[in-house]
């Protein structure tokens, strides 16, 4: 498995409003798909922020703070390998399109997760 980037972070808060306002108008980041309790945002080179407030489903995944995900070829092999390793894995992979991912947790207590899809500049 080689670790192509940190493509993705994400962070669950009961501040949802604030927090997206913060990415949105003080950092200068780009909201490209938004529901209730959900926001994604994108950086100019194409990697996303995604905040969760309490109303969203995956709220309580994140439980350590932001949450990292790093790109790798293929997510079947990459999680095999590690389970391999020990590393106990939190969720299924979950998937929308051609993005797909799953989370673990790692020796210091926090959540990680690894991802695969068409992160980049021309992304969504």
């Amino acid at each position: 498995m080689k670790i192509k980037g940190i493509v993705w972070v994400g962070t669950a808060t009961d501040r949802f409003d604030e927090t997206v306002r913060f990415f949105k108008d003080t950092l200068g980041l780009s909201a490209f798909q938004e529901h209730e309790g959900l926001s994604i945002l994108r950086l100019e080179s194409g990697e996303w922020v995604e905040v969760f407030g309490p109303s969203d489903p995956h709220f309580a995944e994140f439980d350590s703070g932001p949450v990292v995900e790093f790109l790798v070829d293929d997510l079947d092999d990459a999680r095999a390998e590690l389970e391999g390793k020990g590393v106990e894995f939190l969720t299924e992979n979950h998937g929308f399109g051609d993005y797909r991912w799953t989370h673990f947790r790692g020796p210091d207590g926090n959540v990680y997760g690894i991802t695969t899809g068409p992160y980049g500049a021309g992304s969504p």
